[in-house]
Parts: C-alpha cells; structure tokens; sequence
C-alpha cells in the first residue's frame, strides 16, 4: 500500500547556488508546481534568491570542488544532519562533489531514491597520477550510491558503460539528452529580439553587414578557445569585416596563455562582453556560433543557439555531436584543431543558404527534441514511476505523463 505523507519531499544538491540559475533555470519551479517540496543543497554565491524566489528553501553546504577529505568530511556530517532532519523521499544529485557527499548521507540515513545526474565524462580531462586516480574512483562510487543514474545524452552513457562505471540497468538518458532542454520561447528569433540583437551590434560598433561569429563559453583551455582566437586569426586576414563576440568571463583554473588571453584583450575585431543574463540579446546579434570545446557533458549553449536559427559549428566529441547534429543543425570538427575549424567556419561565411538551411533545421530539432517542458515532463515521469515503486505515494500518476504534458500542467 502507498505511503501518504503529504507532499512528497525532494532534496536537489549542486555545488554552487548559481547552478540552478545557469544549468537547471525554472526547474526548480516546475517540481514545486507539480507537488513537490523542494529544497536546495548548495554553497552560497550570492544568487541563491533566485532558488528561493523558485519556490524552494535554500540550505547553504560548504561542498569544495577540490580534493578535500576533511572539507568532504565535514560536509557529509553537515548533509547527512540535514537529511536527518528533511527526511527527504528523493535526491536529485548534480556534479560530482555533491553526488559523492549526498550520494554517503543518502545511504547512511536512508533515503529511498537517489537520483545522480551525470553531466561530464571526467576520462576526458586532463588528469594523470594519484589525481586521475581518485577523481575516477569517487565518480565511480557516485554513480553505485544512487538507485538512478540519469547519464546527460547516449554517448557519455555507452562510454560510461564500457568503462564499467556505471550498471547500464539502473541508468537512462532523457529522450535526444541534455539536463534541462531548452526554454523556445526565451530562445526564438522574434522581431522584438532581432531588434536587441541590432543594438547590442550598434552598442559594440559592429557594421549591419559584418559577418558575426559568436561563443558563450567559460574562458578556459578545454573550451578550445585557443583554436578560436587562431582560427579568427586567419579568417580575418580573407575576411577583415568579420567579428568575433564572446560571452562569459576568464576561468582562472585554467587559463590559455597569455598571447591569446592578449588578443582577447586588445584585438578591437573581437568583443568581450563577459557574462550577461540576456545571453538570447548576443544569440541575436551573431550570425554564426562555434563551439570548439575539448569536453563536454552535452553543451546547452549549442541547442541554444540552434533554438535561436544559428548554424553551429561544433566538436566531434561526447555531447557536442548530440547537442549537433553534423550536417543537420551545423558542423562538426575534430577537437583541438584550427585550420578544419577555420575551414567549417569560412564554409558559413561564403555560403548564405547553407546558413539559413542549417539554422532553420536546427530550430526544428531543438522544438521536435529538446522542449524543456518534454525533458522535464520526462523526469517527472521517472521520478513518479520510481517513488510508486518504493510504495510511497507520487504526486501525478506516470502513466498520465504524456509527452511535455500532464494533468497539473494547467498549475505552470
């Protein structure tokens, strides 16, 4: 027989609050509209009103990205002391540190499901010893604490799998991938928004006519921003006109050397705006987006700016070749290239059509597969048939969840 217990409570963990806010907005939200009691596990940033203005109760947890027995110590007595108190049905567990600490205090004090959200493949970074090590070791031990493991797209599952990492029988993947679709009425090329996208161009003196390329992108090494500024480079000796606009700021973890981080700085063709919540206003002002990272967990940025009718040319590697599809929604490259980037890019600025062809098939992918009401609706749907199987009492019944709609919808 059901448990009925009010309120099903759920307990979401991330390392910092601006997560919910850059990763996971309105999500928060919709669980809160469809029964549940949600509460956030985060370190403080400064943005956790956003959580609680979402409709959840904010609990501030000192999680630390590096390896730190003692920090993780201390965390785990901290959230397992919380739980105690919560006495949560379920935990949505996001990035490593948190699945690691949530993943023991789940266990220790019971539970009864625990989600982990896969959303990187750490075998692609750059770690090597006793680091590589641990950091594969604690993955691993995340993804065996959970009860669910929700792998971000197929190719990071596949991959995971043949690493014996993750048990192929508890992990699923959401549809075409991704952690939390895409919003298509924020990110739609609607007369009002081309008009922002005009005077952002006007705002950085860039010519109507110039061709634009743009990237959304923590400044860092392993997001191939260094095969970006010299790619650049050559385009602009064949195209002087060309621009290059980049949002988001310098990633002090791992920085490109200084010759690149110069000509950010100082080459007046390329315009650093550093981060912006209206990133749909700099979608609008580009002409073409590129994406040339290393690594990735799926890339959200690239259905963004394939909602938004931009071709993308993008990386073939995990997540980037789902979040594009070569030929369809953009282009793909091999990582850690230039002259096949500056090739794929310069094929966009001389063919217009192929521009209007790969945007418009790209605007259609991202409405046909990653809705955000149907990657959520789907997460839903697992959460109900999870929590009924373990007796306790869902909030909507999972087989009435059908496609991005079900019957408390008219409540969002």
């Amino acid at each position: 027989m059901e448990k009925q217990l009010g309120k099903p409570k759920m307990v979401i963990a991330v390392s910092e609050a601006s997560t919910m806010a850059t990763l996971a907005k309105d999500q928060t939200a919709f669980f809160v509209k469809h029964g549940f009691e949600v509460h956030i596990l985060a370190k403080a940033d400064g943005t956790e009103q956003f959580i609680i203005d979402e409709g959840a109760a904010f609990h501030n947890i000192g999680f630390k990205r590096a390896l730190s027995p003692f920090a993780d110590i201390k965390a785990i007595c901290q959230v397992t002391k919380l739980f105690k108190k919560i006495k949560p049905d379920i935990i949505q567990l996001m990035t490593t540190k948190p699945s690691f600490v949530g993943g023991i205090a789940g266990r220790l004090t019971g539970v009864p499901l625990i989600i982990r959200h896969k959303w990187g493949y750490l075998r692609e970074c750059n770690y090597s010893g006793v680091k590589k090590f641990l950091l594969f070791t604690t993955d691993k031990a995340c993804n065996k604490l959970a009860h669910r493991v929700v792998a971000i797209c197929h190719k990071l599952l596949e991959a995971e799998v043949r690493a014996g990492a993750i048990n192929p029988k508890k992990a699923i993947v959401f549809g075409s991938g991704s952690d939390n679709g895409v919003d298509l009425n924020r990110f739609k090329r609607t007369p009002e928004l081309i008009e922002r996208g005009k005077v952002i161009r006007e705002k950085l003196q860039i010519l109507p006519t110039a061709p634009v390329l743009g990237t959304v992108m923590r400044i860092n090494i392993e997001k191939g921003i260094t095969e970006l500024i010299l790619a650049f480079r050559l385009l602009s000796e064949r195209y002087p006109n060309s621009r290059l606009i980049i949002v988001g700021e310098f990633d002090i973890r791992n920085l490109p050397n200084e010759d690149i981080i110069s000509e950010i700085k100082n080459n007046t063709r390329i315009h650093h705006v550093g981060f912006q919540k209206n990133i749909e206003d700099y979608f609008a002002a580009m002409d073409i987006f590129v994406m040339p990272s290393y690594r990735e967990g799926f890339c959200k940025s690239n259905i963004e700016a394939s909602s938004m009718e931009l071709p993308v040319v993008s990386t073939n590697i995990i997540g980037c070749s789902e979040s594009v599809k070569d030929g369809v929604s953009g282009i793909l490259v091999p990582p850690r290239t230039v002259q096949p980037l500056a090739d794929a890019i310069e094929k966009l600025l001389v063919d217009k059509e192929l521009v209007k062809k790969l945007g418009t098939q790209g605007r259609q992918r991202a409405e046909n597969e990653f809705d955000q009401k149907f990657v959520w609706h789907n997460q839903l749907r697992d959460i109900c048939q999870l929590l009924k199987d373990k007796d306790i009492k869902p909030p909507v019944e999972p087989e009435k969840i059908v496609g991005n709609l079900c019957p408390l919808c008219n409540r969002c």
